[in-house]
């Protein structure tokens, strides 16, 4: 797709041709046979005007690293390299890898002290000096076939040496091949960014390192995205909210086929319609929590009528198809705990709590200010300018809703109850009740 001729070699060692061609480069002939293959099949498609002798390129993991390794420190042909989970030095793969004797013994002839000149001749890393061919290394934390310890060697070397630009690429918690889909991807958008800024001279196309962000679900994701969530000036404060003429009101964004609130009401959006609605400096984020249903009700209502748009709560339905979406690794009582803790234990964590000397579960003390943790994104896009990030469906406080036959309910997890269901017991302390808007007509509350 990005116009490049892919030449894939069957070299000597490799399947395809029979047992003696898989043992031809055992006992001491790695590396004397499949150079000389790969060579000669670029050699090949060059001849036959298939590629382009100027913009070569190598790219490869595993074996396919550990020969592209070698390939760029034979030659200074190929304009870019990717190298993933390659050895460069066998010295210390004999000993550091799980099978690393068996391996090399066979490949090498024995153990480093016994074929001292075979290791070192073997070893792309001592030829790095002579590298000028732009690479990127990949390798997975938690490798036990390739260590990490070997592509940290390779990118310092040639960090240090300076010859040739080179970026290394590290996947948490992988082993020699990537499992993660995250990563999967992540080592493709790598890959294609860099063979677009070194071999094909232009400026990474798509989504690639020039315009990555942070890491999806991250912590850092969800910071950045509340930054950018819409503040208002409200006397002399600066508070979370789209600015109504001076007053802070509620942001919103399409989430599950609804519009809807991407935080939980706060403090200061509440206070804005009732003036005795207490707000201690500091908290103005904080969600508007410990109202009662028709507290939500009378606020829903103003702000429908001072914005001309049909505000209103969540029927207990879309709340519940709402945090279901969301996960569960927000402000609940499992994250302050620890664990997941049983309905005894809930009880018993509240009150601790309460014991302490500055402890009111009536202040409501677990509440964090909205927006404290990885919000859930809508991946059809919001059909809205605002971002699609909606925070703190799964945790912090439970949210009103109208249920079936008009009455109010709390649904949703929240900081004081834990994050599975089944060990929430009771309906949870009326302290940690708050709620959030969501646009669009009145409609029946739909059954949950």
């Amino acid at each position: 797709q990005r116009g490049a001729f892919v030449l894939q070699a069957n070299y000597h060692g490799s399947a395809g041709y029979g047992l003696d061609w898989v043992e031809s480069i055992g006992e001491g002939r790695y590396y004397d046979l499949e150079p000389v293959d790969l060579e000669a099949g670029v050699d090949f498609v060059i001849k036959r005007g298939l590629a382009d002798p100027e913009r070569l390129a190598t790219y490869g993991w595993s074996n396919g690293g550990i020969l592209s390794a070698e390939l760029i420190t034979r030659s200074t042909r190929y304009r870019a390299a990717s190298i993933g989970a390659a050895d460069v030095e066998w010295f210390s793969d004999w000993g550091n890898v799980d099978f690393g004797a068996a391996f090399d013994n066979y490949y090498l002839g024995g153990p480093p002290w016994e074929e001292v000149e075979t290791y070192l001749e073997k070893s792309p890393f001592f030829r790095l000096s002579e590298v000028t061919t732009p690479t990127l290394i990949h390798t997975g934390t938690e490798d036990t076939n390739v260590p990490p310890h070997q592509s940290w060697s390779l990118f310092r070397a040639l960090q240090f040496l300076e010859k040739a630009p080179t970026r290394l690429v590290l996947y948490p918690g992988e082993p020699h091949g990537l499992g993660k889909i995250a990563h999967q991807r992540r080592k493709v958008e790598e890959d294609l960014a860099w063979f677009d800024r070194h071999l094909f001279d232009r400026e990474p196309q798509g989504r690639s390192v020039a315009t990555f962000a942070a890491p999806e679900g991250s912590p850092l994701e969800a910071l950045l995205d509340r930054r950018r969530a819409e503040r208002t000036d409200a006397e002399g404060r600066t508070v979370l909210g789209s600015d109504h003429g001076g007053s802070p009101v509620p942001e919103t964004a399409r989430f599950e086929g609804l519009e809807v609130g991407r935080f939980e009401v706060t403090r200061a959006q509440l206070a804005a319609f009732d003036a005795s609605f207490p707000v201690p400096a500091g908290s103005e984020d904080h969600p508007a929590a410990g109202v009662s249903f028709e507290q939500a009700q009378r606020y829903t209502a103003w702000l429908a009528e001072a914005t001309g748009r049909p505000f209103r709560l969540p029927t207990e339905a879309e709340a519940n198809k709402l945090a279901k979406a969301a996960g569960s690794a927000g402000n609940t009582l499992s994250h302050w705990a620890g664990f997941s803790p049983n309905p005894d234990d809930a009880e018993r964590l509240l009150e601790l709590l309460s014991e302490t000397p500055t402890g009111d579960r009536r202040d409501a003390p677990l509440l964090l200010p909205v927006g404290s943790f990885p919000g859930a994104t809508d991946e059809h896009g919001s059909g809205l300018d605002a971002p699609t990030s909606i925070f703190d469906l799964d945790g912090n406080a439970a949210e009103w809703a109208v249920a079936a036959d008009g009455s109010g309910v709390a649904a949703g997890p929240s900081a004081d109850r834990p994050a599975d269901p089944r060990s929430r017991g009771a309906t949870g302390d009326p302290a940690y009740r708050g709620f959030r808007v969501v646009v669009g007509p009145t409609t029946k509350p739909e059954s949950p």
